[in-house]
């Protein structure tokens, strides 16, 4: 911000000097300086964007929407495809029903299972509310080296009853990691809405960018919107990834090793052993994600269900597997960029700025960047 307004403030003062120069040239014109810019404190307040309303009677959609049936099941070399057709009469609660869906199931990799919704029909007019442009946001696709008969810890299981679910489950163990059975698929013009069950005490990690501990918590709601407004506990803030990690513990039987699923994992002498598994949402529209305490469900304002499960076991496998295929490794720096550098929000003016740089050359203090 310091940086635009001397920019803004270095125009003026230029444009000032261009006018004192014409000016000079009649005997009889006079010329002042204009006054000094300075960032109103207004600019400190950023937009608050997270949901402020709780509006008891507002309809649920689980309850008045009809969901959807699949049909035309298709095998295809990684995964299946299939036709989403409404299972009732629209509901139309928070836009415009969309008749059709077409799912895609991919198999990407051993440790990655892609599950797609979009609407059937999709033309120029109405492409940016459901297509995300791989140019802007990177699109995992399957892997280079893979093949028809890759063997995957997840496995994905559909059912049309009693109206479409689906579930993915972690064959090593058979935990179901991610299931909206029980739920309805909501899927308008301007309102998606889709949920899974979770184990007790569940322990998520992730949903950034914004400043919370490090587990989610069981009571939790995230507002994807980004908005610069420094750095507000539990507000939004410059970004945000749409991705979790799920991590969970189990007692190990020692006789038979089966494993028991732990929702309080604090018994000191006990035998633990932890599964992690990510979930991706490549969705750029407004979002929110209602964590409670037996469930998680997604709402967005618009684009499609674009879903990555990562099959990990452990939470670095995870995490590498999200960056390698999803978001891409960390940009090597700049070299300026390991200098001295000095940033501040709220100087007030360009003379302010000057006089720091200046002070810092007074007292011989290295300084490579500012701003």
């Amino acid at each position: 911000m310091a940086g635009r307004a001397a920019f803004a403030v270095g125009s003026l003062l230029c444009a000032s000097v261009f006018a004192q120069s014409s000016a000079s040239s009649s005997a009889d014109a006079t010329t002042s300086y204009r006054a000094i810019f300075t960032v109103p404190a207004s600019a400190q307040n950023g937009l608050n964007v997270l949901p402020n309303i709780n509006d008891p009677e507002a309809v649920s959609a689980q309850d008045v929407c009809p969901g959807y049936t699949a049909s035309n099941v298709v095998r295809t070399p990684y995964g299946l495809t299939a036709d989403l057709r409404l299972a009732g009469s629209a509901c139309n609660v928070y836009g415009t029903d969309v008749d059709a869906l077409n799912l895609t199931v991919e198999y990407q990799a051993s440790d990655r299972l892609h599950v797609e919704i979009t609407p059937t029909y999709v033309d120029s007019s109405n492409s940016s509310w459901y297509i995300l442009p791989e140019a802007l946001v990177q699109k995992p696709t399957i892997d280079a080296d893979a093949n028809s008969t890759l063997e995957s810890d997840l496995n994905f299981v559909w059912s049309n009853t009693p109206t479409f679910s689906f579930s993915v489950i972690r064959q090593s163990t058979g935990d179901v990691l991610f299931s909206t059975t029980g739920t309805k698929l909501v899927y308008e013009n301007q309102f998606i809405e889709f949920g899974s069950s979770l184990p007790e005490n569940y322990n998520l990690y992730g949903m950034g960018e914004t400043i919370h501990g490090l587990r989610m918590g069981n009571n939790f709601t995230r507002t994807f919107y980004a908005a610069d407004v420094g750095d507000p506990i539990d507000y939004n803030i410059y970004g945000d990834h749409s991705f979790y990690l799920d991590t969970r513990y189990y007692e190990v039987d020692e006789t038979t090793g089966n494993l028991t699923y732990a929702a309080n994992a604090t018994n000191v002498t006990a035998q633990y052993v932890s599964y992690s598994h990510g979930v991706y949402m490549r969705n750029a529209h407004g979002q929110e994600v209602l964590m409670q305490p037996s469930n998680i469900t997604w709402r967005t304002l618009g684009g499609s269900i674009d879903l990555y499960f990562y099959a990990g076991p452990s939470q670095d496998k995870v995490t590498k597997a999200y960056q390698n295929s999803a978001i891409g490794l960390p940009a090597m720096q700049q070299y300026f960029t390991f200098g001295f550098h000095q940033c501040r929000w709220g100087y007030s003016n360009w003379s302010e700025l000057q006089d720091v740089v200046d002070n810092f050359s007074k007292f011989g203090i290295p300084l490579e960047n500012i701003w």
